[in-house]
């Protein structure tokens, strides 16, 4: 339905725009929490426990990569410290000594989840991973992840080490922004340098997303017993124009994990249309010219606006133009302009042309409107 919201001086005639409205629920999700987010609008199209505190696991080497970024250039070089090769876990398979670019390290990080390159990138940019811990907190609070605590670089479970899928969206909406790691968390594959420069390291990414949404582009899977099974999701359809994000926390296993990410994504990418909400020729409204009693400028809309839509969510179209023109009006000239949005979401705007141009009063127009004036 088409709501038109007119200003006090100006009429205006409603009208239908006649888009389905999507009636699914959302899919079951077998995890302890989740949410989908259109980071467009700000909307949550589905979720559970939301703001629940809970391990995140390998998710959290996104605030390490952001925070390794604000302190280091991609070709700064890092000596991959002791206690990098001993963490355990998944890893990048570095070794004790060598020296690795950032933007090596930050390949060994997010593709393999490598907490080893974790270690390397924290201990080489802040000096200690107490001090790096320090800035990855002082980073989420800058961001407001509110329900979000760290204490180490990596994502192994540790008391007070927690986030909530609310936050993760959020967190993986800002690190979307950067072209570097965009291109890293979208890689199924990915080669580094070996061991001291000898031979090349080879990894695979643990986002099984990727390989079954063909418009899945990232974000970042974790595991530990503590979390089960998490991930930070992105996809686009470009041809549709809409992006969403998801988050899950404790899914039973990696299967369960990517499969529920994309019947998420798939059902959030039904509630949308791509529409033509204005076409451009329809009349909107016409405008009297001064002077010339009955006669009324018409006007549209400059152009059509195709824009993605939210099905089923009224759309609200706002005419800003005057009371009256004064003639003479060319056609094509600019009048106002007309708004759609859903919400807050502005989906587009306009500007109004007059479809066609008026003079302005004559002489006998004048008569009219003094003869007008005499007896009213």
């Amino acid at each position: 339905m088409l709501r038109l919201r007119a200003l006090a001086f100006l009429a205006v005639l409603a009208s239908v725009i006649p888009f389905p409205v999507a009636w699914a629920a959302p899919p079951t999700v077998d995890a302890a929490a989740y949410i989908l987010v259109d980071p467009a609008t700000g909307e949550t199209l589905a979720q559970r426990a939301p703001d629940r505190k809970l391990p995140m696991a390998s998710t959290t080497k996104i605030m390490t990569a952001l925070v390794a970024l604000d302190g280091a250039e991609l070709d700064d070089r890092v000596t991959v410290p002791p206690a990098a090769e001993a963490i355990g876990g998944s890893t990048g398979f570095l070794r004790a000594g060598e020296t690795l670019t950032v933007r090596d390290l930050l390949t060994a990080l997010l593709v393999p989840s490598g907490n080893d390159a974790a270690i390397a990138l924290a201990q080489g940019v802040a000096g200690s991973q107490e001090a790096f811990v320090a800035l990855m907190n002082e980073r989420a609070a800058a961001i407001g992840l509110t329900g979000t605590r760290y204490a180490n670089p990596h994502g192994l479970d540790e008391p007070g080490h927690h986030s909530t899928v609310r936050d993760m969206v959020r967190l993986g909406i800002v690190a979307m922004r950067d072209p570097v790691l965009r291109g890293i968390v979208g890689s199924r594959t990915a080669r580094i340098p070996g061991p001291f420069g000898e031979g090349t390291r080879f990894y695979e990414s643990e986002n099984a997303l990727l390989d079954i949404d063909p418009d899945a582009d990232g974000i970042k899977t974790g595991m530990t017993d503590g979390a089960g099974y998490s991930l930070m999701a992105r996809a686009r359809r470009p041809r549709l124009g809409v992006q969403l994000q998801a988050a899950i926390i404790g899914s039973p296993s990696s299967e369960a994990r990517a499969r529920d990410a994309k019947r998420l994504l798939d059902w959030g990418f039904a509630q949308y249309a791509s529409a033509t909400v204005s076409d451009g020729a329809t009349e909107l409204g016409r405008v009297p010219v001064d002077g010339r009693p009955g006669v009324e400028v018409p006007y549209r809309a400059v152009t059509p606006l195709n824009a993605p839509v939210r099905l089923g969510v009224p759309i609200t179209q706002t005419l800003v133009a005057p009371a009256e023109v004064r003639g003479p009006v060319a056609a094509g000239q600019v009048l106002g302009t007309v708004t759609l949005s859903q919400g807050d979401h502005v989906l587009g705007r306009r500007d109004l042309v007059a479809t066609r141009g008026e003079d302005g009063p004559g002489l006998w127009d004048h008569v009219r409107s003094g003869v007008g004036n005499l007896f009213p």
